[in-house]
């Protein structure tokens, strides 16, 4: 009994443990957990108001339409709770009708049922829909079993009492602390360029004090999840590109994030853990001591680490474009490409210590090669953040930035003699 009570009691302790990093990660700052926090808090308050204005206001006999609406559609992004709730208005709609049509061509029967539903199911799964494509069979499911299929104050209130939720809802996410997610994806694409910088410090170490198969394998995996991450990197980055659209927080206080630097850093990354991914692997075999592919020598590799070091520092200044950076970036690569002739040189004139050792040398220089024309070429535009500097601009100057921008939009107007060009713009 107690070997079965220990494993629960830790699994307890290990939830309630859980809760409390959340909790803490809430009240320390800005990050995923507050953003997380404050929709929760913003959906309840939602669908709160919702079914109030239901009730009182509208005085609704299918009041908890409107705040199961404002429950779905308060989402991270402006953008995605406006789409929502048109999807579930949609979806509403779409279901409403189908059960008033089979209800007057042929009547509320079993096997009519099963032909209704199984034409709701098929609409629910139209892709357009999203979510709220499951709103179709229930809404059919309702009005059927309700047998308020052909009443027109039931199909009223219902569409009525659903477009209220869904206005609430996304005026509650657009006014309360609209979402603006910024701190995620400057944290995401800074980690993603670390990594890669650490995985190559490692290697460069690695070769100079011993390594082994096994920790030639531990690169190529560390090298291949930079890779697999690059997905998630890229749909942060996104969700906080959208959380900018339609915001007022963002009109009163722009965010200065550089998006499509973001995208550029995290694409360059990917692109450069092909070439890192493959010295790992021509490592790897080479450990293992493969007939078809030995090691280089001790010291040729331990000048060939020197390479790895240049290319660490480059992609630890990488993306960045504060003063010097642009040049450091740059004298890394050069002395990189530098030392790679020099060895390339001397595998062409010095007799190897083994010539069946000619591929794993040649691939070594090809993949460095291939690196630093990769962090060369993405380093122009790409943008990855160097401090915890302010994300947004003080308020004053972001309400002086809407108020020039409608400024330039009026002069713009007038000289193309468009609207707004007389003197009342």
């Amino acid at each position: 009994m107690s070997t079965q009570v220990a494993p629960a009691r830790r699994g307890v302790r290990a939830t309630v443990e859980g809760w409390r990093a959340t909790v803490r990660a809430v009240l320390q700052g800005p990050g995923p957990e507050r953003d997380d926090a404050l929709m929760l808090l913003k959906s309840a308050g939602a669908a709160v108001l919702a079914w109030q204005l239901a009730v009182v206001v509208v005085d609704s006999s299918t009041s908890f339409y409107a705040p199961l609406a404002a429950l779905l559609v308060v989402d991270r992004t402006i953008v995605r709770s406006l789409w929502q709730s048109v999807e579930r208005l949609v979806a509403v709609v779409v279901g409403m009708l189908v059960a008033w049509g089979v209800g007057n061509l042929v009547g509320v029967t079993w096997w009519s049922m099963v032909l209704v539903l199984l034409l709701a199911l098929v609409i629910g799964r139209w892709d357009r829909l999203g979510a709220h494509g499951v709103q179709v069979p229930t809404m059919v499911l309702l009005s059927l079993l309700s047998l308020q299929w052909d009443s027109v104050s039931f199909t009223a209130a219902t569409v009525l009492d659903t477009l209220l939720g869904g206005v609430v809802g996304v005026v509650v996410n657009a006014v309360v602390l609209a979402p603006m997610h910024l701190t995620a994806p400057r944290r995401a694409v800074l980690e993603l360029t670390e990594r890669l910088r650490g995985l190559l410090d490692d290697m460069a170490e690695g070769l100079r004090s011993g390594w082994d198969a096994e920790a030639a394998r531990g690169w190529h995996d560390r090298a291949t999840s930079v890779g697999v991450d690059v997905p998630a990197v890229l749909e942060a980055v996104e969700t906080g590109r959208e959380s900018t659209r339609l915001n007022l927080r963002h009109r009163l206080r722009p965010a200065r994030v550089d998006w499509d630097g973001y995208v550029g850093a995290a694409h360059a990354v990917q692109r450069s853990q092909w070439p890192v991914a493959g010295i790992a692997r021509t490592l790897a075999d080479a450990a293992a001591e493969a007939p078809w592919q030995p090691s280089p020598s001790p010291e040729w590799l331990g000048s060939y680490a020197g390479v790895l070091e240049h290319l660490g520092a480059a992609a630890a200044r990488f993306g960045v474009h504060r003063e010097g950076a642009d040049r450091e970036v740059e004298e890394h690569l050069e002395a990189a490409g530098a030392a790679l002739d020099a060895l390339a040189e001397e595998v062409r004139s010095t007799p190897l210590d083994d010539p069946r050792a000619w591929p794993a040398y040649g691939t070594l220089i090809v993949e460095a090669r291939r690196l630093v024309e990769e962090i060369r070429a993405g380093h122009a535009g790409a943008s990855v953040p160097s401090d915890t500097g302010p994300l947004r601009a003080p308020l004053a100057e972001g309400i002086a930035g809407v108020a020039g921008a409608r400024a330039q939009e009026v002069l713009r107007r007038r000289e193309e003699g468009g609207p707004g060009s007389g003197p009342e713009a």
